[in-house]
């Protein structure tokens, strides 16, 4: 039977490996998209005859509207922080850096909740993005990311990526 109260809408609030970073704007958008490999049989041609899961991907994409040195490190994790108090951060790095090094958990927990039945954690993400950093007069300045998971082998079948529901966190 339909119930008006299960329509939800809101912000969210971000927190990555514990760390809050601070508003958001335009929203934030998860996306899971599986992978198949197309199974076909020469009696039937081109048709699809079953399908097998070979991947999975889901992420996160997050505009962060506190434009600051520590939420650019996060758009940008291959960079390092120099300077006095962390005041900079420089970038270039050489090639094959493995990115597990980086990834943390990623959980989105909506603003009007009270409880955290509702929030998307991601077990081990990482910013996988380009970045753009626009200067203009006439807009507020985002740095939007796009965290993807990685797979935690910590975890048990059906959970490696992460979950929506109660994060217990």
């Amino acid at each position: 039977m339909p119930d008006v109260t299960n329509v939800k809408l809101g912000a969210c609030s971000v927190t990555f490996n514990n760390v809050d970073l601070g508003h958001t704007e335009g929203g934030v958008e998860v996306s899971y998209e599986p992978v198949y490999a197309d199974v076909k049989v020469d009696k039937y041609g081109e048709t699809v005859v079953e399908k097998y899961l070979v991947g999975e991907k889901w992420t996160a994409k997050v505009p962060l509207a506190e434009y600051t040195i520590a939420n650019l490190k996060i758009a940008v994790p291959n960079a390092t922080f120099a300077g006095a108090g962390n005041a900079r951060m420089t970038v270039g790095q050489v090639a094959g850096q493995r990115m597990g090094a980086v990834a943390a958990q990623l959980v989105l927990h909506p603003l009007n909740m009270g409880t955290r039945a509702n929030d998307i954690v991601l077990h081990k993400a990482v910013v996988t993005s380009s970045v753009s950093l626009n200067h203009k007069v006439d807009e507020q300045k985002t740095v939007e990311v796009t965290f993807e998971a990685l797979l935690d082998e910590t975890k048990s079948a059906g959970n490696y990526l992460g979950l929506i529901g109660d994060s217990g966190a």
